[in-house]
């Protein structure tokens, strides 16, 4: 009977072996199936139970400058503030560059030069463990002195199962260092792969890398400036008529603002009867001047003392004929005429006639339908904009749709106060390819866009504008 039960127990041990062998070679293979090394490292801690009975695990990354945490058994997400994940960073302080499986406890503290955090650690954790061990896993092809590694930390509810565990670890870990240089291999992940995981697109990261590219296009990107100000239709010439002389206009010839006129074509006529009057008695003035003076000429010449006469009505001849002169100008100019087509602008027609004008006063104009520029207002402030690289174009309001390209022909060599009590420059721009149609005294927009600067200079020039003002 006593070698019946010895027989039984040989082949429970036996059975248990084989399964806890293909529990090893399961889990060996599955590891090779993670796609990256959080995938890898959940693996480890959470499925290796089903070999190596434990009460909890952690797997550690020692291949930065300080230690992190990769993984814990039965935690979808690792907690780096919790007293756990704490308490296992003092301990690994004194598991960096460890070569083979040990178990930790004081002896091995001691070995370490344990300071008194790792210390109360290993406390923390005896207290739900009777046994701590802790393993590494290195891949094959790593160097011996290669201070790369992970190590894999595993409490223990008794010392037994720690005995017990020390024999299929190390063979387990051997399958997990050969799948760790699989999932460690660059040839086996592309960026897109690395970028499809969970963590890769946390807000913290995604705002660093915001920032980044941010900081690149400060110093790369160049930018046009770009200001956007008032503009109108004028003609090229203005064709303003002022009155010629003083005098009294007698009709409009029935002219009308808005009209179309016509080169050479009566716009009014001045009151030209008190002219004729003037024009009449300086004649007369006139022929009895040289009528003297023939006299006095003829009778100097046995009578001297009336030489100094001739001299005297000569002047009075000169006189006379500028007199003649003059009112033969202004009668000639009674009658005023357009020098060119285009649109009458002669305000009241009605309020004009029989009225006294002045010399120099304005009477009318007349806008031209051809040859229309465009007339810019500039603010001076923005005045640096304007360069020989600078480009304009224009948008009416009436059919913003359709960009007019325009080139410089002249600028104001000093600001104007307009009408809005603005101080501005004002530019004059030839259009290039003007609308057929187009009507003077159209409004629209003007883009001036200046030279190309970097971004971070049009920044920080902005907001130190924008300061000054504040």
């Amino acid at each position: 009977m006593p070698e019946g039960n010895d027989l039984q127990k040989e082949l429970l041990k036996a059975r248990g072996k084989l399964n806890a062998l293909s529990a090893v070679l399961r889990l060996g293979h599955e590891s090779f199936e993670k796609k990256n090394l959080i995938q890898w490292a959940s693996h480890v801690v959470n499925n290796s139970v089903l070999a190596v009975p434990y009460s909890r695990s952690a797997l550690l990354d020692f291949r930065g400058l300080t230690p992190k945490l990769l993984a814990v058994s039965n935690q979808p997400e690792v907690n780096s503030n919790s007293e756990y994940a704490i308490n296992l960073m003092y301990l690994s302080r004194v598991l960096a560059q460890l070569s083979r499986a040990v178990v930790i406890d004081r002896e091995f503290l001691q070995s370490r030069n344990a300071d008194q955090l790792a210390c109360d650690a290993l406390d923390y954790f005896l207290e739900t463990a009777k046994a701590i061990m802790a393993i590494p896993i290195v891949p094959p092809d790593s160097p011996e002195n290669n201070k790369e590694l992970l190590v894999w930390v595993i409490e223990f509810e008794n010392k037994r199962s720690a005995a017990a565990a020390s024999a299929l670890l190390p063979l387990l870990c051997r399958h997990y260092a050969e799948s760790l240089q699989y999932a460690l291999s660059s040839r086996r992940k592309s960026v897109l792969h690395s970028l499809s995981g969970r963590r890769a697109f946390k807000p913290s990261r995604i705002i660093a890398a915001l920032l980044l590219i941010f900081l690149i296009c400060l110093f790369v990107v160049r930018v046009r400036e770009n200001i956007a100000t008032d503009a109108e239709i004028i003609p090229e010439v203005e064709h303003i008529y002022y009155a010629p002389f003083d005098g009294v206009i007698e009709s409009c010839l029935g002219n009308k603002s808005g009209m179309f006129v016509r080169k050479g074509m009566p716009i009014l006529k001045y009151d030209d009867r008190e002219l004729t009057f003037k024009l009449l008695a300086v004649r007369n003035e006139y022929n009895k001047t040289k009528a003297k003076l023939d006299l006095i000429q003829n009778e100097s010449f046995s009578d001297v003392s009336k030489r100094g006469q001739v001299k005297l009505l000569t002047l009075q001849k000169k006189g006379a004929e500028i007199a003649i002169a003059r009112n033969h100008w202004q009668l000639q100019r009674s009658e005023m005429k357009a020098e060119t087509s285009g649109v009458l602008n002669i305000g009241d027609a009605d309020k004009l006639a029989g009225r006294a004008v002045h010399a120099g006063e304005k009477l009318f104009e007349i806008v031209s339908t051809e040859n229309l520029i465009a007339l810019v207002y500039l603010n001076e402030s923005n005045a640096a904009i304007m360069t020989p690289d600078s480009t304009v174009t224009l948008y009416l309001h009436n059919r913003p749709e359709t960009p007019i390209k325009c080139g410089l022909k002249r600028i104001s060599p000093k600001p104007v106060l307009t009408e809005k009590k603005v101080f501005c420059y004002l530019i004059r721009l030839k259009m290039l390819d003007p609308p057929r149609d187009l009507i003077c005294g159209q409004r629209g927009i003007a883009r001036i866009s200046g030279p190309r600067i970097r971004l971070g200079y049009y920044l920080f020039r902005n907001l130190v504008l924008w300061w000054r003002r504040v």
